[in-house]
């Protein structure tokens, strides 16, 4: 069997799959949702809690910690795209600042960054003429739409996961008109036409994509609802990876690998609590009465019939010291697998940190952000360039990503640096001013205006003094 007719089969395949879970899907899902759930503090109970007595659990999120520094390193306070023109003027680079703000762009590519650090993948639907601009008034621009990794399914060709056949987001949703919760499918794939030779199917054209939604009946089958053509040769969907994952089409999650590690967590930590609880108040206790004493008030005097009869205190013998030293080796090896740097584990040394020793601490967590670049950079160049086809812009590249500095710098260790290079005459005042942050032509012109008025002011002084003013 030739490669033509292993497409032909892997398609045929595809369009009549059953619709019902499978059981790998069924995992991945059911993977999902814990991810989520941990990611928003909902952990599984480590303690059984009896009826009438104190829920000693606690939770410490260290989950959704590393999700959140995972978006910061990657964002920051926000990111730019440079669409190569010589100047402000250029139609794309206007074009493309003009959508994304009518997107909210910071905001937009944080829930995403979310998305993708929790669940392992991001997804982008693009709906052309969806949103007003927020600069011209009666102007439609594309509306861009992240969507729920936990409803969506990617399917690709067997041989090629990199070739997607087709997106499906199943959803459910309450139908005013039918009274009932209703299952919703909406069906992205590509259209197929076969190339004839002699009577024979030689291979396939891609004429585009068709949306197909669906939704279930009483019987439970589906109807379809409606069908339309995306008549371009890329989907009205975009999806990219988190982190790589050789393999699988899906993504990897920041913290796939740590849900068990998190439970020991708070594990610990909650038998800690339960101690404390029962041990930290002292326990008085009597040795040698032969009565009840008769005032045991919080403030008041013991009076006690046997004169040998002691009162002391119990009290915890141990201030848990091996416990909370294991907690912490628990906390460093969570960071660890997930290849972020715990802060307060270097608090003491903030002080004493170079530039080149904060990248050394961080070179783990840097080459961890440097593959995140590598695939969000790619889809959000990807991503321009479908925003600029749809909108019939006459070039459509998608331009570059500029990220932001994610490390603080030792300000004084930069200067330094500068002052040498220009010393050396290795760099130029313009390149060693944008480095500092500064518009070189602007604070050219202003320093050239000080100067003229300095001029000014001391030619009146010296006239002033001449006229013996």
């Amino acid at each position: 069997m030739g490669f033509i007719d292993n497409v032909k089969t892997a398609w045929q395949n595809l369009l009549t799959m059953d619709d019902y879970f499978n059981d790998e899907r069924r995992q991945r899902l059911e993977r999902q949702a814990t991810l989520r759930d941990y990611y928003k503090g909902v952990h599984r109970k480590q303690m059984k809690v009896r009826t009438g007595q104190a829920d000693d659990n606690i939770s410490l999120n260290f989950v959704g910690l590393v999700i959140e520094r995972g978006i910061s390193m990657l964002l920051g306070e926000g990111i730019e795209f440079d669409m190569g023109g010589e100047d402000d003027e250029d139609e794309r680079q206007q074009y493309i600042d003009e959508v994304w703000r009518a997107n909210r762009k910071d905001i937009l590519l944080h829930k995403t960054a979310q998305f993708g650090g929790t669940l392992g993948t991001c997804y982008m639907k693009l709906l052309p003429d969806g949103l007003e601009s927020r600069d011209n008034e009666n102007k439609m621009v594309p509306r861009l739409v992240p969507l729920d990794p936990l409803l969506m399914e990617i399917e690709t060709f067997p041989e090629d996961i990199d070739e997607v056949m087709r997106y499906v987001m199943r959803f459910n949703i309450w139908d005013d008109v039918e009274k009932r919760e209703v299952a919703r499918k909406e069906i992205t794939e590509r259209i197929f036409t076969a190339i004839e030779e002699g009577g024979k199917i030689v291979g396939f054209r891609n004429d585009g994509w068709s949306v197909k939604n669906y939704k279930s009946n009483r019987a439970g089958k589906w109807e379809l609802m409606g069908e339309e053509i995306w008549d371009y040769e890329f989907a009205p969907i975009l999806h990219w990876q988190n982190l790589p994952l050789a393999g699988s089409v899906y993504g990897k999650s920041d913290v796939i690998d740590v849900i068990d590690l998190q439970d020991r967590i708070n594990f610990i930590a909650s038998n800690v609590s339960k101690i404390i609880r029962y041990h930290a108040h002292p326990k008085t206790m009597g040795i040698g009465l032969n009565a009840a004493p008769e005032d045991t008030a919080i403030d008041g005097f013991w009076k006690i019939p046997n004169a040998d009869a002691k009162v002391e205190n119990l009290e915890m013998q141990s201030d848990l010291t091996s416990s909370q030293a294991y907690l912490l080796n628990l906390r460093q090896s969570f960071f660890d697998i997930t290849r972020t740097v715990d802060i307060t584990s270097i608090a003491d040394k903030l002080g004493a940190l170079t530039n080149f020793g904060l990248r050394v601490l961080f070179y783990d967590a840097l080459a961890k952000l440097n593959s995140k670049r590598e695939l969000y950079g790619e889809a959000l160049q990807e991503l321009n360039h479908r925003i600029l086809t749809v909108s019939e812009i006459s070039e459509t590249d998608g331009g570059e990503v500029v990220w932001p500095d994610t490390l603080p710098t030792d300000e004084r260790e930069e200067v330094e640096g500068l002052r040498f290079d220009l010393d050396a005459g290795l760099t130029s005042k313009q390149t060693a001013a944008r480095e500092r942050g500064y518009d070189y032509e602007v604070e050219q012109e202003r320093i050239e205006e000080e100067r003229v008025q300095g001029d000014n002011i001391g030619a009146l002084l010296l006239r002033e003094f001449n006229q013996g003013g």
